[in-house]
């Protein structure tokens, strides 16, 4: 049995209309630092549509007639492009609010379990952060002309979190983490090769011939005994040294850490396609059967891309190596 693509879009409220109009759908789910985004594409054949107005609200559920939808995120609309040859109009949205994005500075006090649900109140959205990264000291990281959703984003480089809005939520939890925002562990999706139409493996080797990288080292300014200092994670050989220097050894082992974390994350990575997928998200582990050998099963899915539109419902994934 064939099935039958459906979504369901709203934007402030309006479903009917919008829906009738819909050519295209592209929603995009990132672990890390990018904000969800999303765009759509609407038939303006009469030149009845009204402009969205910027921020205003957009849910996207997508899955299959019969069958119930999987809500995929919420967005604000940030840009709106009008094809006047084809007469149709496409929204630009993604889930980072505006006034997430105006700059300030100010000095922080506490932990990040005492910022974020703070932020989130702000912006009156629901508060995740997770046990690993909770307890970040702030007082090392004041917040000058730079906007809450970038400090965010520095302070989860330096730790190995992931710092984002997503689906009415601000989060700030640890990268690969294999847990939804709620902190609950994500199930394990199966997926057997048959039900990918391409895919593709890549191993970035380095010199120490294992696709490990060997120490990261990072230097912090002691300074009761005035004096510099450093810390380092892993051994041998590569070596790599952080060009920052940190003004705690807390601050500077985090970093440390942070940045070998990466560097094996990006060693190997799994990229395919298979039919629309919306249960399929960021941070989720996926287990595959029927690969090569010289491929591993058990991978992390880092970035998800789904698209409708008359040609189908198909999804992009990009996984990450959980080693």
């Amino acid at each position: 049995m064939v099935l039958e693509p459906d979504f369901s879009v709203i934007i402030n409220g309006e479903t009917e209309l919008i829906k009738e109009r819909v050519v295209s759908i592209r929603t995009t789910d990132e672990a890390g630092i990018m904000s969800d985004s999303c765009e759509i594409e609407l038939d303006d054949y009469d030149d009845a549509l009204s402009l969205a107005k910027s921020e205003a609200k957009i849910e996207i559920s997508l899955g299959y007639k019969g069958g119930e939808l999987t809500k995929i995120g919420s967005y604000h609309v940030k840009e709106i492009d009008i094809d006047g040859a084809r007469k149709t109009l496409k929204i630009k949205a993604n889930a980072a609010s505006k006034a997430m994005r105006s700059q300030k500075s100010k000095s922080h006090e506490g932990t990040m379990s005492d910022l974020i649900p703070e932020m989130a109140d702000e912006y009156e959205v629901d508060a995740a952060v997770s046990d690993e990264v909770e307890d970040l000291d702030l007082e090392d990281f004041p917040q000058f002309a730079e906007s809450d959703m970038n400090y965010m984003t520095r302070l989860s480089q330096k730790v190995g979190a992931v710092a984002k809005p997503t689906d009415n939520h601000l989060v700030f939890a640890n990268d690969m983490s294999a847990k939804s925002t709620s902190g609950k562990n994500l199930p394990t999706k199966n997926v057997d090769v048959s039900e990918l139409s391409e895919y593709s493996c890549s191993f970035k080797e380095t010199e120490s011939g294992d696709g490990a990288v060997g120490t990261v080292y990072a230097d912090w300014y002691d300074k009761e005994n005035a004096d510099y200092k450093i810390v380092s994670v892993g051994s041998g050989d590569p070596w790599i040294e952080l060009d920052e220097i940190f003004p705690s050894e807390a601050a500077a082992l985090a970093a440390a850490q942070a940045k070998f974390k990466r560097v094996v994350k990006s060693n190997k990575t799994f990229r395919f396609t298979t039919g629309g997928r919306p249960d399929f998200f960021a941070e989720s582990p996926i287990v595959f059967t029927g690969l090569s050998p010289k491929i591993p099963a058990n991978w992390i899915i880092s970035r998800v891309e789904h698209t409708l539109s008359s040609s189908g419902f198909a999804t992009n994934v990009d996984c990450s190596s959980v080693s």
